[in-house]
């Protein structure tokens, strides 16, 4: 992200700056933050387990529209004979974005020393909410992350198994995916209805200074653009629920981003959380704090349809309160 004179960060118009959420299983680590007001800021979240990713904090802080990776079905899994775990999206959103916000706030501070002024992220905010990006190999792999979490994370927490070993488990599935994504070099892409391969990257040759300021060529990776199309959610006034926009396209708009950043992005969490496992003695973010809040749902196998039909992605999610989370940030700048 490049830094403006002007308080902004600069973007580009034609980038769709998609993101989503992963849940993670280590709390942040306050040691990383020098200034104090940063650290009790971040106290308030540190144990909220959902944390966004890419990062996008350029255009929340400048109010500029991104894209919300929605998983096209329901996520859920049966953690028992019995029983099936289910994530609510309002309330997964929710939490979500209640860390993104946070995270602008000590980012915004540090770079500008401004702090995020409320218009912008409510505009950021009702303007990213009311649009749906097409993204479906990155829209399978974020369902197959939530899923895991709960076939493995969630079980273990639930049968008091070693959360440790099951912490490792989940992070090595979401390295391994991510892994096998860049290995293979493409993702799939639905632009107007159609699926096309798409590559992750290209090999070209470059020359790079080497000691004594002797220049070599070599192959240097470049992340490829991806076109993404972006469609406007409409609300069925007469059922209040979404219509199904999946095969919308007549006033759908096409821009773009780079698919390799964000594996990449995951991947470094993923290498560190397992590095950090290793020897890890502190505490971990064990699914308490989801089920305590409503973001886990836990129902009986008879009722999984019909409990299913209640918890579509595809929803503008007007009854998440950004006005409240805002108000709960108290402001590095006044």
């Amino acid at each position: 992200m490049k830094l403006n004179s002007n308080s902004t960060y600069r973007t580009y118009k034609s980038d769709a700056a998609p993101f989503f959420f992963y849940i993670d299983v280590i709390p942040i680590d306050l040691s990383h933050y020098e200034i104090k007001h940063h650290k009790k800021l971040l106290k308030n979240v540190q144990y909220n387990p959902i944390m966004p990713i890419p990062t996008r904090v350029d255009k929340v802080y400048n109010g500029e529209v991104s894209t919300l990776l929605r998983p096209r079905k329901p996520i859920s899994f049966p953690i028992s004979e019995n029983d099936t775990a289910l994530i609510k999206p309002n309330e997964f959103i929710y939490y979500g974005i209640k860390k993104l916000l946070y995270l602008t706030e000590i980012r915004g501070s540090e770079d500008f020393a401004v702090s995020l002024s409320q218009a912008n992220a409510i505009k950021w905010w009702n303007n990213t909410r009311n649009i749906y990006g097409k993204l479906k190999t990155l829209e399978e792999d974020f369902a197959a992350f939530l899923r895991g979490y709960l076939y493995i994370f969630l079980t273990a927490k639930m049968n008091n198994d070693d959360l440790i070993n099951a912490a490792i488990s989940y992070c090595e599935l979401i390295k391994n995916i991510c892994n096998k994504r860049i290995q293979e070099n493409y993702i799939i892409v639905e632009v107007k209805n159609k699926e096309r391969i798409v590559d992750l990257y290209k090999m070209k040759k470059g020359k790079v200074f080497k000691t004594n300021f002797k220049r070599e060529e070599r192959d240097l990776l470049y992340p490829t653009f991806a076109d993404i199309e972006l469609i406007e959610l409409e609300t069925d006034k007469n059922q209040g629920e979404n219509k199904n926009i999946l095969n919308k396209t007549k006033n759908s708009k096409i821009l773009k981003y780079i698919p390799l950043l964000i594996y990449d992005d995951l991947l470094e969490c993923m290498l560190q959380n397992l590095n950090i496992l290793e020897n890890y003695e502190g505490e971990l973010l064990d699914p308490s704090f989801l089920l305590e809040k409503g973001v886990i749902k836990i129902f009986k196998n008879e009722n999984v349809k019909h409990e299913l039909s209640k918890y579509s992605w595809m929803t503008n999610f007007e009854e998440i309160d950004i006005n409240s989370i805002l108000d709960s940030i108290e402001p590095t700048f006044i």
